[in-house]
């Protein structure tokens, strides 16, 4: 490929684009995770018991928020690579993860219904306990979601881009910045 600088070495000469994109990514991996994205999300467990003398079901609703992050330590620097003729820099992206799950349990909602022959000091609590225990799991069901994580690869390029973008316009170096997915390859990021 004539006019591709293809980062091999640590040390590049002075002014480069990817020594700038790299020195940028390594300075920010002191961070390690760019948050790209937070979702709220609702969590919704539901416990019944049904027996002959009576019905019991609980219900529990729990508000969370799920952050999204990609870990610069993970940049491949080695492969990014800048196209001389087009000011292209490609950037290959590990995979966005979750970073944190936090469900706010202050505003966490629980309905409770109890038949008349059911005790809430009975079958009440341990229906609640069983509840308790289904929310973590089900938020990480939800914050795995396609929909969600979609949009949270979105972020993450954008928040890449952005922020490489800008060092390298302080920097006087005009340049398009291409994130990638190393999952993903070059192509998805030439779609765009």
């Amino acid at each position: 490929m004539t006019g591709v600088q293809t980062c091999a070495l640590p040390i590049l000469p002075g002014g480069s684009v990817i020594q700038t994109a790299s020195a940028t990514i390594l300075k920010m991996e002191k961070e390690s995770q760019l948050v790209s994205t937070r979702a709220y999300v609702q969590g919704v467990v539901r416990q019944k018991d049904e027996q002959v003398y009576g019905n019991a079901e609980v219900v529990r609703i729990v508000p969370a928020t799920i952050l999204y992050a990609v870990n610069l330590a993970e940049v491949d620097r080695n492969s990014m690579e800048f196209d001389d003729k087009t000011q292209t820099l490609w950037v290959p992206l590990p995979e966005v993860k979750i970073v944190s799950i936090d469900p706010d349990l202050e505003k966490a909602e629980l309905i409770k219904s109890l038949d008349l022959l059911r005790t809430e000091s009975g079958i009440g609590n341990q229906l609640e306990q069983a509840t308790e225990k289904m929310v973590r799991p089900a938020l990480e069901k939800m914050g795995k979601s396609p929909e969600i994580l979609r949009f949270a690869r979105e972020q993450a390029i954008a928040s890449v881009r952005q922020l490489l973008e800008a060092t390298l316009d302080a920097a006087g170096k005009h340049t398009k910045v291409k994130p990638y997915f190393k999952t993903d390859g070059r192509k998805g990021a030439a779609e765009e």
